[in-house]
C-alpha cells in the first residue's frame, strides 16, 4: 500500500475502489484521474 498520506479525499475514494474486488475501477482509471490530458484529471 502506497502512502496515501498526500492524497486527496477524490483520490483515496479511486484508490479504495480499485483495491476493492467488488468494483470495476482499475489502475485505467487512476491513470485517467492523473493524466492532465484527460477529462477525469483531479489536479493537484
Amino acid at each position: 500500500m502506497p502512502n496515501t498520506d498526500g492524497m486527496s479525499q477524490a483520490e483515496l475514494d479511486l484508490w479504495s475502489d480499485i483495491n476493492n474486488p467488488n468494483n470495476d475501477a482499475d489502475m485505467d482509471d487512476w491513470a485517467d484521474a492523473h493524466n492532465p490530458n484527460n477529462e477525469d484529471y483531479l489536479g493537484d
